[in-house]
């Protein structure tokens, strides 16, 4: 049985991967989701097109892991901002993402796709987020002080408690936001 056969069996029969080591295996285009990879060695793995949907990777060690393609929606991640996005290749698209916590400040995210996407508690300062499609995606205690959200779409976000001073954005783009406790904005 090959290592990736017996990995298979593994998952299948519901077995913790936890601190397992898996470095340099192909993984590609696996099923992962809501396994248990806490603390695992993921080093130098093909994880291109892997579903990750709502695995556990808190401390597993991604170092030089390829995650191009990967479903990474509701993982649990512990790596820094632009080692997450250099990763994944492709910034554009993050729906459904669990971000929360993170600080993107400055960044570069005009035009992405995060839908449903979980930013709570982000640090969002200066972030360029023009044209960004925000459907539904949780901003609440998020800072957007002096971001840039001319042209975001932010219908049934949560803007909760977030702090928006000095941020781009049109009131009519918040149509059907869920604003309450939000620190004031500027309309442009």
């Amino acid at each position: 049985m090959t290592a990736a056969e017996n990995l298979k069996k593994q998952i299948a029969d519901g077995r913790s991967l936890a601190r397992a080591n898996l470095s340099g295996m192909d993984l590609s285009g696996m099923d992962l989701s809501g396994v248990d990879l806490t603390g695992a060695n993921l080093s130098n793995c093909n994880l291109s097109g892997a579903n990750l949907k709502n695995a556990q990777l808190g401390a597993a060690n991604l170092k030089g892991a390829n995650l191009k393609g990967a479903n990474l929606k509701g993982a649990q991640l512990e790596l820094p901002v632009d080692d997450l996005l250099r990763k994944i290749g492709n910034a554009q698209n993050l729906a459904g993402y669990n971000l929360s916590g993170r600080d993107f400040s400055g960044l570069d995210l005009s035009g992405a796709r995060l839908a449903g996407a979980d930013l709570s508690g982000c640090n969002l300062r200066g972030t360029d987020l023009r044209g960004t499609y925000l459907y539904e995606a949780n901003l609440s205690d998020a800072d957007l002080s002096d971001a840039d959200l001319r042209g975001a779409q932010l219908r049934r976000a949560n803007l909760t408690g977030s702090i928006r001073i000095n941020a781009k954005i049109r009131k009519w783009a918040m149509k059907s936001a869920y604003i309450a406790g939000a620190t004031a904005y500027t309309d442009e």
